[in-house]
């Protein structure tokens, strides 16, 4: 049964029904991770799970890579999967509601991956070790979430203006790091990248927010409103031009015998 938050989370991006045409960052994530797939991966798997698929934008690139596997595209928003199917129908693709958090579909794999979906998970050591369980022996975990000092502009406004700031407070690499599972054997790693994604105004930055179904403040915290929302917006507007999402892209290659 999903708690509260995921059922939130489910509803918000189920309703996006404008995401693709705000997805700007979403779609360079989607890019990088496809182009680290397709590096890292020396033999084409044969059978792919992507949790959190969303719209599309990476199972996309994976139908492409490898025209021949077939594709276990699942996400926890129906309206999100449904969009996923509306675009690229039925070939090689399975599409599956579920958790990614809790995976509940048959493996082994040979590739599970996903793009900017990891951020929202609550515990993520457990996630990853149920994950990399589903890994065949010699396969890939490839997944790419935000780090800290993601959408660090908008937080530094806020913190400026004294208004409250709802920004998740995403994971360090170091703490990602620690929280590969060491219960299974294999070679794990993260690499960052930066991504700038120019903005002509704070109203512009959390308006896409919105439209991607992203706007969901983390439960300790609620955003700003009202003069603080202002303050904060107008701080933005004069110091900024554009927002850095912190990409962490993890590669976990389990091993042979595993």
């Amino acid at each position: 049964m999903l708690d509260a938050r995921k059922r939130a989370l489910m509803a918000r991006f189920g309703a996006a029904d404008t995401y693709d045409q705000a997805a700007h960052i979403q779609r360079r994530c989607a890019q990088l991770t496809a182009n680290t797939i397709a590096t890292s991966c020396q033999h084409a798997p044969k059978n792919i799970l992507e949790f959190g698929c969303g719209t599309g934008l990476l199972t996309h690139h994976l139908r492409q890579l490898f025209p021949h596997a077939f594709i276990h595209a699942t996400d926890l928003a129906p309206g999100m999967l449904a969009r996923a199917e509306a675009r690229l129908g039925h070939d090689n693709i399975r599409y599956h509601i579920m958790d990614g958090e809790n995976p509940d579909v048959s493996g082994p794999f040979d590739l599970i991956t996903s793009s900017l979906c990891m951020q929202w998970f609550q515990n993520r050591p457990q996630a990853l070790e149920r994950l990399c369980a589903h890994l065949a022996p010699n396969g890939r975990l490839i997944v790419a979430t935000l780090l800290s000092g993601s959408l660090q502009e908008w937080v530094n406004a806020c913190a400026t203006e004294n208004a409250p700031c709802g920004v998740p407070h995403y994971p360090t690499e170091e703490q990602l790091t620690q929280d590969w599972p060491s219960s299974i054997p294999g070679e794990r790693h993260w690499q960052s990248h930066d991504l700038i994604d120019p903005t002509p105004s704070a109203s512009a930055f959390l308006r896409g927010l919105r439209q991607i179904g992203a706007s969901l403040p983390r439960d300790d915290a609620r955003p700003a409103t009202g003069a603080a929302l202002r303050r904060a917006m107008k701080r933005f507007d004069a110091e900024h031009e554009g927002v850095t999402y912190r990409i962490g892209i993890g590669i976990f290659h389990k091993g042979h015998t595993a």
